[in-house]
């Protein structure tokens, strides 16, 4: 790959916002990343934050994941509990009903995490 601004010149690496090869004359060296002298440098810079950004956030994601199937599984032992109890009491057969928001709040988080992480990310 040659560079984008000296022809003839070997790139040592590509700009990290626009992608264009630099030799070692034109790369702005940014710790993490190369970027065009004067013209992406801010670009560059911004991309590098945003996917430090994006990786302290994987974990904040992973532990909703786990708070949301904790809860499913409260609500849905509770609900059947409930209906179950409520099931053998002669009289009062109706306190059964009490149970059914619990388990649809448990179908509605369990199809809350089916959600393909790609399709959660596109909306």
């Amino acid at each position: 790959m040659e560079c984008f601004y000296h022809r003839g010149e070997v790139a040592i690496g590509t700009c990290r916002a626009c992608f264009r090869g630099l030799c070692r004359e034109c790369a702005v060296d940014l710790d993490r990343a190369l970027a065009c002298p004067n013209r992406c440098e801010g670009n560059a810079r911004a991309l590098i934050e945003a996917l430090d950004q994006s990786a302290r956030h994987a974990g904040t994601a992973e532990s909703a994941r786990k708070l949301f199937g904790g809860l499913l599984v409260t609500a849905a032992a509770i609900g059947i509990f409930v209906i179950l109890w409520a099931l053998a009491l002669p009289s009062h057969r109706e306190i059964a009903l009490l149970g059914v928001p619990f388990l649809a709040i448990a179908l509605l988080l369990l199809r809350a995490l089916r959600v393909p992480a790609a399709k959660r990310r596109s909306s």
